[in-house]
C-alpha cells in the first residue's frame, strides 16, 4: 500500500470517530427528517444531487444522528403557495435538512440557512464527438466565399475585355488592310470564345496556354491576368495543403464564443453523457475545454436551525479528504475523452496512422479539375 493510500485511510478512520472534533456536536444522538429527492420511495424523474446519499450516509455516521426520509413528489424549491415547495417542508417543520442542489442567492438566503457549498463546479458544453468525414469540401476551403465569388467574376470579365479586345483589334486590322488593297468592305466573321476561355483557366489551373493575339493592349491584360492567377494559384495550394493533411475531426464547439454562431447546439447534463455511455458502451459525447460560468450548490435547513454549523463542517471535511470528487467516479464513470481531462498513468506509444481515402478525396478531386 501506498503511502498516500495509507495516510488517506488513516485520516477518514479519525474523522469518522465521533467526538474527534473538539467542536461540540449538537447532531449527536438527535433523529432528522431528510428530504432526498433521489431516494428510492419518490417518483421517478425528480432532479437531484446523485451523491446526495452517501454524503448524508457519510454524515450521519461522522456526526452519530439518525435520519428518515420524508416523501416528496416535487423538486421545486419554492416557497409555494400550495405548501408543495421543498422550502414549504423547512418552513412547517416537516423536515431538518434538505439534501439538494441549492445554489446560494439573496432571496434563498432570506428564506433558509444554507450549509457551506458541497459542489464547486463550471458550467460547460457536452458536445458530440466528432465522426471522421470525408475531406472533399478541403477544395473550397482555403478561401472564403467572398474571394469564391470574386474569382468568379473575374474570370467573366477578363474572358470578355480579352474577346471585345480581339474582336476589336482584328476587325481594325481587317479594315486597314482591306481598305489599302481593295478599297472593299471587310468581310463579316463569326468569333469565338473559346480561345480565351481555355486561355484564362489554363492559367488559373497552371496548365498555361497559346495566347492568341500579339497586339500589345490584349497582351497587357492577359499578363495581368497571368500575374493575378500566379498569385492566386500560389496562395490557394499553400493553404489547401494545410487543409488536406490536417485532421478533419473538428470538435462542434470550444467554448461558449463559438455558440453564436452556431445554431445546432443543444445543452446536455453530465448525468446525460453517462445515461448514454452506461446505455451504448462507449462515449458519444465530450466536454467542451473551456467553461464559462461558475456554480456552487448547498444544502438547506430551517432559518436559525442549530445545525447548519455543524452540517457545513462535515462537508468541509468530506472536500478536504477529496471524498466528494472521488465519489463521482461511482456514479459516473467515464473514460477521460468524455470528461476533456487527460490521461494519467503511462502514456501509450504513438503510432502512425495510415492515410485513407477520406484523407486524399479533396486532392483527387482538385486533379481531376486540373485533368479536366
Amino acid at each position: 500500500m501506498s503511502l498516500l493510500s495509507f495516510l488517506v485511510l488513516f485520516t477518514c478512520f479519525f474523522i469518522s470517530i465521533p467526538g474527534f472534533s473538539s467542536t461540540p456536536n449538537p447532531l449527536n444522538g438527535q433523529h432528522l427528517r431528510v428530504i432526498w429527492p433521489l431516494w428510492s420511495g419518490n417518483p421517478k424523474g425528480i432532479v437531484g444531487p446523485i451523491k446526495g446519499g452517501v454524503i448524508l450516509e457519510f454524515l450521519s455516521q461522522r456526526l452519530n444522528f439518525t435520519y428518515e426520509m420524508v416523501r416528496v413528489t416535487d423538486a421545486t424549491l419554492g416557497p409555494l403557495e400550495n405548501g408543495k415547495g421543498l422550502f414549504n417542508y423547512l418552513l412547517d417543520q416537516r423536515c431538518e435538512l434538505l439534501v439538494q442542489h441549492i445554489h446560494p442567492t439573496f432571496q434563498t438566503n432570506a428564506v433558509v440557512d444554507l450549509t457551506l457549498p458541497w459542489a464547486y463546479s463550471d458550467c460547460v458544453f457536452a458536445i458530440p464527438i466528432p465522426v471522421e468525414t470525408a475531406n472533399i469540401n478541403a477544395v473550397v476551403k482555403p478561401f472564403q466565399w467572398q474571394i469564391w465569388l470574386g474569382l468568379g467574376i473575374s474570370i467573366v470579365c477578363v474572358i470578355a475585355i480579352l474577346n471585345l479586345l480581339q474582336r476589336y483589334l482584328e476587325s481594325y486590322r481587317s479594315a486597314f488592310e482591306m481598305d489599302l488593297k481593295t478599297g472593299n468592305k471587310p468581310r463579316a466573321e463569326k468569333w469565338q470564345t473559346e480561345k480565351q476561355f481555355l486561355y484564362v483557366f489554363g492559367n488559373l489551373l497552371s496548365q498555361g496556354g497559346f495566347c492568341p493575339s500579339k497586339w500589345l493592349p490584349y497582351r497587357l491584360v492577359a499578363g495581368v491576368w497571368t500575374l493575378a492567377a500566379f498569385i492566386f494559384v500560389q496562395a490557394y495550394t499553400s493553404t489547401l495543403f494545410t487543409y488536406v493533411v490536417t485532421p478533419i475531426n473538428h470538435p462542434l464547439i470550444n467554448s461558449v464564443y463559438d455558440v453564436a454562431g452556431s445554431s445546432d447546439v443543444k445543452s446536455f447534463v453530465l448525468d446525460e453523457i453517462r445515461k448514454d455511455y452506461k446505455k451504448t458502451g462507449k462515449c458519444n459525447f465530450q466536454i467542451a475545454k473551456e467553461s464559462f460560468l461558475s456554480a456552487t450548490a448547498s444544502f438547506a435547513l430551517p432559518k436559525n436551525s442549530p445545525y447548519t454549523p455543524t452540517i457545513s463542517q462535515g462537508l468541509l471535511e468530506l472536500m478536504q479528504i477529496g471524498l466528494i470528487d472521488h465519489w463521482d467516479t461511482w456514479f459516473r464513470p467515464m473514460p477521460p475523452q468524455c470528461n476533456g481531462k487527460p490521461q494519467s498513468g503511462n502514456k501509450t506509444k504513438k503510432t502512425t496512422t495510415p492515410l485513407s481515402l477520406k484523407n486524399l478525396t479533396g486532392a483527387f478531386l482538385l486533379d481531376d479539375e486540373a485533368q479536366a
